[in-house]
């Protein structure tokens, strides 16, 4: 498990099946993500079973911790397609229960992440892609510390029409600055 003050990322259970049909079944939720198929309960446990035991992908749920250090699974994240010769890997995340949009969980989640898979899987670089309109994630992935590496024009077909993906961007140098920005913030 990877903690933080407000989230901690867990690995997968099949009991996280439901949280799943319900978020990737929201129409809102997913208008931000690229899947676009409705979820099965099948499908989704297909999914876990396969996600669990790949090679090339670590997956993690998110939950929010409360005031009282109770949680709530509230969205998802994950390094994929991990490249072991060149050190790389994509980045994606959902914040699936949207009461919890717009708080800093997912900022913090990403965080968490990147500082695994740099600091522990040794990537040197990892990479992600944004829906042109989806300005929240945008935000995210400047907050986090990703770099705006460019546009795919019409790469993207959702609700009935092409947009551009924002491809973004992080080294592990990067990384490593903005972790030592942070730690000299820290009280000694």
């Amino acid at each position: 498990m990877l903690k933080g003050k407000k989230v901690l990322l867990r690995p997968v259970k099949r009991s996280d099946i439901d949280h799943f049909l319900k978020w990737f079944n929201d129409q809102e939720v997913i208008r931000y993500l690229s899947m676009y198929l409705p979820m099965t309960e099948i499908g989704e446990e297909n999914w876990i079973e396969e996600i669990s035991t790949s090679k090339d992908s670590v997956f993690f749920v998110i939950e929010a911790i409360g005031n009282n250090r109770q949680r709530k699974t509230i969205g998802c994240c994950g390094l994929h397609n991990l490249n072991a010769k060149d050190q790389c890997a994509e980045f994606g995340i959902a914040i699936g229960e949207r009461t919890y949009w717009d708080c800093g969980f997912g900022t913090q989640a990403a965080r968490l992440l990147l500082d695994y898979g740099f600091m522990e899987l040794n990537l040197h670089r990892v990479s992600s892609g944004v829906c042109d309109y989806n300005e929240r994630s945008i935000a995210m992935h400047e907050r986090a510390g990703f770099v705006y590496e460019g546009i795919s024009r019409e790469a993207i077909y959702k609700n009935g029409r092409f947009w551009d993906r924002i491809n973004f961007g992080m080294l592990k140098v990067d990384w490593e600055i903005i972790r030592k920005k942070e730690n000299s913030k820290k009280p000694a």
